[in-house]
């Protein structure tokens, strides 16, 4: 019962939310009952009773019907007294005439044929003149489709386009189907280096991540955090234990209460091919089940989620360079990057696709601060890099 409740509970949110569209054009739904939003302010439905409201064809139909039934009356009453020449044959075939078009209005209005004429009616101009047609397709013949004019239109128009061109702007598109940061935040403060060589930088995370589909469709994502070091012995546990230590990590899941996620995972140390500059990656597991091949902790969301991260990694005071890449799309990006030894020198950019320079911002508050912002999208593998000298 408490299941049935859940699911009411579901469908009245998702009927109180307002819809956002200003025109047929923009809806993406095909008629009123797919759409699930509060339906007070539905273009189909005004354009509706707009059209029952003004259409002159109903009250044609209404004066025929009231003139062909007094005619009906006339013709079975007066009939005896009206006598001339086929006289016997003229008022039956009129009365049967009369008959047929009263029938015929009433039908009419039965079925409310001038709605139903003027539905398909514009349903046929749509389909000629616009895409409407496409919002009845499933969400895989869409797919194929884009695909197949993708491909059409570039053979038509570049028959030397290479393949793995199209395939990349399919790649792109179906981005649009995966989850994305609202924003995201990164800031790292290095440490002056030890007497052992190294350097402690405490990284700390803010992101929000979007489920384009919302309540339609469950989402999923590996929260992960991986890292490459360089060891100086990196088989020794003991080394090993001082690399990371994770000191907050939490997750807020469809804007719940934020849910601690340290006791559900542990650090995990994979030894790199000897001939790579790093030696060890370092990332975080699910300590639930050791069947899992991929690093990262797997979260199920429907709207969104935050994500809190702060940890502390040990590298060698040799790796000056630190680059970034994002798991996903981003909108707001920002990376703030600071060292205490003040001797240092930081240089910072963000690299992304079709990036400008009136779409970044770098900013040395002084020669140990930098920080890098990004205010248009950035795709996956995208990101910044940062070098200390």
């Amino acid at each position: 019962m408490w299941l049935s409740k859940i699911s009411k509970t579901v469908t009245h949110c998702e009927e109180e939310r307002t819809c956002n569209y200003s025109s047929l054009s923009e809806c993406p739904y095909n008629t009123p009952k797919d759409c699930k939003f509060n339906k007070n302010k539905c273009f189909h439905q005004k354009e509706k009773k707009h059209y029952i409201s003004s259409d002159p064809t109903r009250y044609r139909l209404i004066a025929t019907g009231l003139v062909a039934l007094l005619l009906f009356v006339l013709i079975n009453v007066y009939s005896a007294e009206w006598n001339f020449p086929y006289s016997e044959y003229v008022f039956p075939m009129l009365s049967t005439i009369m008959m047929s078009i009263i029938a015929g209005v009433i039908l009419t209005f039965a079925i409310d044929l001038p709605t139903r004429l003027k539905d398909y009616e514009k349903s046929f101009i749509r389909a000629l003149s616009s895409s409407d047609y496409l919002k009845t397709l499933d969400e895989q013949r869409l797919t194929t489709l884009r695909n197949d004019i993708t491909e059409q239109l570039h053979k038509a128009s570049a028959p030397c386009m290479a393949k793995g061109l199209i395939d990349m702007d399919q790649r792109i598109c179906e981005l649009l189907r995966l989850p994305y940061y609202s924003r995201y935040r990164h800031s790292v403060i290095c440490d002056e280096p030890d007497g052992d060589g190294f350097i402690v930088k405490e990284h700390t995370i803010d992101y929000k991540l979007i489920n384009p589909y919302g309540v339609n469709r469950e989402a999923k994502e590996i929260l992960q955090s991986t890292n490459l070091v360089k060891l100086i012995n990196p088989g020794n546990k003991e080394e090993q234990k001082k690399v990371l230590d994770i000191m907050e990590f939490t997750c807020s899941v469809d804007n719940k209460e934020p849910k601690d996620l340290i006791p559900d995972c542990k650090i995990c140390y994979e030894p790199i091919k000897e001939d790579e500059y790093y030696n060890t990656k370092v990332y975080i597991k699910s300590n639930v089940s050791d069947e899992t091949p991929s690093p990262g902790l797997v979260i199920s969301f429907t709207e969104n989620i935050q994500v809190h991260l702060r940890y502390k990694i040990r590298v060698c005071k040799e790796d000056r360079c630190f680059t970034k890449r994002l798991q996903h799309p981003v909108k707001n990006f920002r990376l703030d990057y600071s060292c205490k030894d003040k001797d240092a020198v930081l240089y910072g950019q963000i690299f992304g696709t079709e990036m400008k320079q009136s779409d970044m911002s770098i900013r040395s508050v002084s020669n140990n601060t930098i920080s890098l912002e990004c205010f248009d999208w950035l795709l996956p593998q995208n990101g910044t890099i940062v070098v200390m000298l």
